[in-house]
C-alpha cells in the first residue's frame, strides 16, 4: 500500500520491482485489495490505483481521533458528577454502524465485560443507538434497522419496530434517549447525539449507573445534562472541522 504514496498508479511489474516480492504473490494481494475496494484498476492502463474504500476508513480514523481528543476531559467530569459510567460512540453512516470510541470507569464499569472499544454498539436497545436512530432520516432510519435487526437480549428489550419508532419521537422531543435495562439486566442509560458542523450526526454520549439508583433519581435531571454535554461536544468539533 505504501508503494502508492509517491504514484497515483501502479502496474504489478512495478509493484514487484519495488517490493521484491514476485508478480504472481503481487497479483494475489492486488485481486484480494480489489475486492474490498482498498485498490481499483483504471481499465485503460491496467494499472492499479488507492480505492475510495481507503477514504471511508481514513475519515473514520480521523473523525474518531479528534472526538476522542475533544470528549476525554469532559467524560471524566461527566462521570465524576454523576457516579456514571460515561461512554462515546462514532457512527459510521456508510456502514450504518455505531462504534464503541471511548469510556470511562464508572460503578458499571465491571458489568460491562465484553464492551470492547471499537466494537459495534446495538443501535435500537441502548441510550446511545436510539439517539442516533432518532437523528436519521425515515429512508436511513429503516435501512439501520433492517441491518441491525431487533433482537431481544433482555425482557426489556424493544423488538417491535411500530413501539421503537413512537419512542423515537420521544427521543427527539427530548433531545436525550434512554435505555431501561434493555441491553443488559441491572443497568440504565441515557444518551443524546453528537453533530458536526452540518448537523449531521457523527456520534453518540451515554452515562449509564446501576438501574436501582436510576429509578430512584431524576431521569430528566440526567437526560438534561447529557444533553448539554453532547451540545458542548458539537460545537467543539464543529469548530475543529472548520478549521482544518
Amino acid at each position: 500500500m505504501e508503494q502508492f504514496q509517491d504514484r497515483q498508479s501502479i502496474g504489478i511489474t512495478d509493484l514487484a520491482r519495488s517490493t521484491g516480492l514476485l508478480p504472481s504473490d503481487i497479483h494475489r494481494i492486488v485481486r484480494s485489495l480489489l475486492a474490498v475496494h482498498y485498490v481499483d484498476q483504471d481499465p485503460e492502463t491496467k494499472k492499479y490505483r488507492l480505492g475510495f474504500a481507503l477514504v471511508r476508513l481514513g475519515l473514520t480514523a480521523f473523525r474518531g481521533n479528534l472526538l476522542r481528543e475533544k470528549a476525554r476531559p469532559i467524560l471524566a467530569q461527566v462521570s465524576k458528577r454523576l457516579g456514571a459510567t460515561i461512554h462515546l460512540t462514532l457512527f459510521e453512516c456508510d456502514r450504518l454502524e455505531l462504534r464503541h470510541l471511548d469510556q470511562t470507569n464508572g460503578p458499571t464499569a465491571a458489568m460491562l465485560q465484553g464492551h470492547q472499544l471499537g466494537g459495534v454498539e446495538q443501535l435500537h436497545c441502548t441510550a446511545v443507538g436510539k439517539a442516533i436512530l432518532a437523528s436519521l432520516d425515515q429512508d436511513t432510519l429503516a435501512s439501520a434497522l433492517q441491518k441491525s435487526g431487533l433482537p431481544r437480549l433482555t425482557r426489556e428489550t424493544i423488538t417491535d419496530a411500530a413501539t421503537l419508532v413512537r419512542q423515537l419521537e420521544e427521543v427527539r422531543r427530548l433531545g436525550y434517549a434512554s435505555d431501561r435495562e434493555e441491553l443488559r439486566p441491572g443497568i440504565c442509560c441515557v444518551g443524546s447525539p453528537i453533530r458536526d458542523h452540518s448537523n449531521a450526526v457523527v456520534g453518540a454520549i451515554s452515562a449509564s449507573i446501576p438501574a436501582s439508583n436510576f429509578f430512584l433519581s431524576e431521569e430528566p435531571h440526567m437526560g438534561a445534562i447529557l444533553k448539554a454535554v453532547a451540545d458542548d461536544l458539537s460545537t467543539a468539533f464543529s469548530v475543529s472541522k472548520l478549521v482544518l
